[in-house]
């Protein structure tokens, strides 16, 4: 799968507790684990969504980042 133009993976900090679910699964190895939380290398990541139905409290998203008044960003969900 082709990764997604002007989206980034992201892990939800409040929600992830660490159990290592989607590291299991991820083909590339963009996941590991630090501490109790899911860390992921946006170089390595390709979007294949492998890992985002593994992950048992809905921490994981692909987002897109949308541009607002100021070069500020925010990212609006587009995939869980």
């Amino acid at each position: 799968m082709a990764k997604r133009e002007g989206h980034v993976f992201q892990v939800d900090s409040d929600s992830c507790f660490g159990c290592a679910a989607c590291v299991a699964l991820c083909p590339l190895d963009a996941l590991r684990l630090e501490g109790l939380l899911a860390v992921v290398d946006q170089g390595k990541c390709t979007h294949c969504d492998h890992c985002i139905p593994a992950c048992p409290v809905h921490a994981l998203a692909i987002i897109e980042e949308v541009d607002l008044p100021g070069n500020n960003r925010l990212p609006e969900l587009v995939a869980q």
